[in-house]
């Protein structure tokens, strides 16, 4: 079973209000609190539960989404959150906390107790590197992981109206000036840094960068025409694209996309490969510390909702690409991105840009 809260939520804002205020600019928010189901399940383990130890779990597990309702990640844990619960045997509710450039609802999940009942769904690179752009007070880098679920590549849509052919178009219209705006998701995030390193390696000559909570609301703007292009998934954005809502214009990461697979990457017209940032792993994990019993629990219960018949014929039904990979992967790609991504990127330039 899935609601949208749980009595997680009371002991969270308990544990944030001890913890006190974190960081710059305020990134980190409280969720909001409704009442207590009463849901004291025993998962599959049966017994002392809420330790962490044995009979882990017996209260819900909430997963909290840092973007908003009807995003990529969104999408895909809606999906699979009800099978976790299955396996769990308790109710595993999702909390969108989204701003911040996916700061906001991360650091909740990281600032809660490490007990396993407070987990959070993000995209590595892209949370690693708002966090790089704007410090935080908690470590990402020592998060614990749970599994990764599936892989994106990051496309560009655009509105039907403006008739863009494909990237050698668009890199044309801009540099003629006949657009200017460029959406994305928020400024200081890992969306910002791939336009400012498309603008930097490609020449790509937008004007102005236009940021959004989500890859659904960035793909809305397109198809309103608030901006001409927007970068978003291509899960996220392959609905629009089959409706004639918006046109595919650019696949990014040299490797295709799996959605997109007719369509060939930009490095097929002789643009720089931005892999670093272009690929995403969409992954769950949990608070630095959680006992290693639980983990090991909610990574069994991630991989069997993954490897469910009902996610495979979702899978299919809808185009979106699933998979999984150990908790340990997760914690590769959150420090390969810490690693890696200072080293291609100024992130003194990119927190110029977002002020």
């Amino acid at each position: 079973m899935v609601n949208d809260s749980g009595s997680n939520s009371r002991k969270r804002r308990q544990f944030l209000k001890a913890a006190g205020a974190v960081s710059a600019a305020g990134m980190i928010g409280l969720a909001g609190c409704t009442g207590d189901d009463g849901n004291g399940g025993n998962g599959g383990n049966g017994g002392n539960g809420g330790n962490g130890g044995d009979g882990f779990p017996e209260d819900d597990v909430e997963i909290i989404v840092p973007f908003g309702a009807g995003g990529g990640t969104d999408v895909y844990v809606r999906e699979f959150a009800p099978l976790m619960a299955d396996e769990l045997g308790v109710n595993v509710p999702i909390d969108n906390v989204e701003g911040a450039a996916s700061l906001r609802g991360t650091g909740e999940m990281m600032l809660s107790e490490a007990d396993g009942y407070t987990l959070g769904a993000f995209n590595p690179p892209s949370t690693p590197v708002s966090e790089m752009v704007n410090p935080q007070d908690w470590p990402l880098e020592d998060a614990t992981g749970i599994g990764l679920y599936a892989e994106d590549a990051v496309v560009l849509v655009g509105n039907p109206e403006y008739d863009i052919e494909d990237y050698d178009d668009l890199f044309n219209r801009y540099e003629s000036g006949d657009l200017e705006l460029f959406g994305g998701l928020e400024r200081g995030g890992l969306y910002h840094v791939m336009a400012l390193v498309m603008q930097a390696e490609h020449d790509l000559q937008w004007d102005s960068y236009v940021g959004y909570g989500g890859t659904a609301a960035s793909v809305q703007a397109a198809i309103s025409g608030e901006v001409p292009v927007a970068l978003s998934t291509d899960t996220a954005a392959n609905a629009a694209v089959e409706d004639g809502a918006v046109d595919l214009v650019a696949v990014l990461p040299s490797g295709g996309s799996q959605v997109f697979a007719d369509t060939d990457p930009v490095t097929e017209l002789g643009y720089d490969e931005l892999d670093f940032l272009v690929s995403l792993g969409r992954v769950v994990a949990g608070p630095p510390g959680i006992p290693d019993e639980a983990q090991q629990v909610l990574e069994d219960a991630l991989r069997v909702a993954m490897e469910s018949d009902e996610m495979a014929e979702w899978a299919e039904d809808t185009g979106n690409v699933i998979m999984f990979e150990d908790g340990q992967e997760v914690e590769n790609r959150i420090q390969a991105a810490y690693e890696t991504i200072p080293e291609v990127v100024d992130l003194d330039d990119i927190r110029d840009a977002s002020n």
